[in-house]
């Protein structure tokens, strides 16, 4: 690991930026998968949460300075044609904190490797990717480890599974709207990161709202659900908050810094340290060679898949 972050800061850009793009990103992946873990914990009410961590967003949004020069603002017709965006959206951040209530973190991020499956599914189908024998061969090397983690794991439920799988749907659903969207729409490309979030989490919270409220989320029960939080738990949610605020922007400035490829070791590397930080501050267990060998073959298999997948950009990038 040592040689790899080594090889990362000598290989792009200047010292200082970098160093200060990789602690950016780094705070925020591995703030926001294991916070939530525990603000899931300390704030049982999955729709209430989020809507902490929504408008804790928004509030970022408004106040900081850099931020705000940078929304140029959106028509009426953008924020209509958003909405699509904006339901898909909200389905992946709820599924993924009921995926949190359901499974431990190194449960959540084994699976989720499958996401590339789904996606190179959909995006073949579509006609905006190509594939190859790479790609599949990674793609079996993630479903050979999934299920290997999924036979050992102590902590797999099917509840859990369903709740994983259904936030893998919501993600490959966002990415490839994203796409089609901004492909075919010349006042989309024209959003910037922070406009782009600002609509995601303006209209997500009607949306959350009347989630929670039909699963018996009442205003009285979510306020007295956040009184009862102790100094602990209220420290989880807002770094949380801070987190998602954080991880829509190092993400986009990491990689103006960096290669594609070296973007792709840092985030498969903020995945081992995530499952790492889950054994060691979470007391979670990955026990017995079945699901320790798993899970190593399933991150491989992911980081396999992403150099492939990168590869082939490269490839076309070069031919036209």
């Amino acid at each position: 690991t040592v040689s790899v972050l080594y090889w990362i800061v000598m290989s792009d850009a200047s010292f200082s930026e970098l160093v200060s793009a990789l602690l950016q990103f780094a705070f925020a992946s591995i703030t926001m998968i294991i916070g939530n873990k525990k603000a899931v914990g300390a704030l049982p009410l999955p729709c209430t949460l989020l809507l902490v961590q929504v408008i804790g967003t928004l509030v970022l949004l408004g106040v900081l300075p850099y931020s705000r020069r940078a929304m140029a603002g959106v028509s009426t017709r953008v924020v209509v044609a958003w909405i699509p965006i904006a339901v898909i959206f909200s389905t992946m951040i709820f599924t993924s904190l009921k995926s949190f209530q359901h499974a431990g973190v190194a449960t959540i991020l084994i699976f989720r490797n499958a996401t590339a499956i789904l996606t190179t599914a959909t995006e073949v189908v579509m006609g905006q990717a190509s594939t190859s024998a790479g790609v599949l061969a990674a793609e079996l090397t993630i479903v050979i480890g999934a299920t290997m983690y999924g036979n050992g794991a102590i902590d797999f439920s099917w509840v859990g599974f369903g709740w994983i799988f259904f936030n893998m749907c919501a993600q490959v659903a966002y990415g490839v709207t994203l796409k089609s969207y901004f492909a075919g729409n010349a006042a989309m490309k024209g959003l910037s990161k922070f406009d782009m979030s600002l609509l995601n989490n303006a209209l997500c919270v009607p949306l959350v709202a009347a989630v929670g409220l039909a699963q018996g989320e009442t205003v009285d029960g979510a306020v007295a659900a956040v009184r009862s939080m102790d100094a602990t738990g209220a420290l989880y949610v807002g770094l949380t908050c801070v987190a998602g605020f954080l991880i829509s922007t190092s993400g986009f400035g990491l990689q103006r810094l960096v290669s594609a490829s070296t973007f792709i070791v840092v985030n498969n590397l903020a995945k081992f340290v995530n499952i790492l930080l889950g054994i060691v501050f979470l007391g979670e267990q990955v026990r017995g060679p079945m699901a320790i060998g798993g899970c190593v073959v399933a991150v491989l298999g992911g980081c396999w898949y992403s150099f492939e997948t990168t590869r082939i950009a490269q490839n076309k990038a070069k031919k036209a």
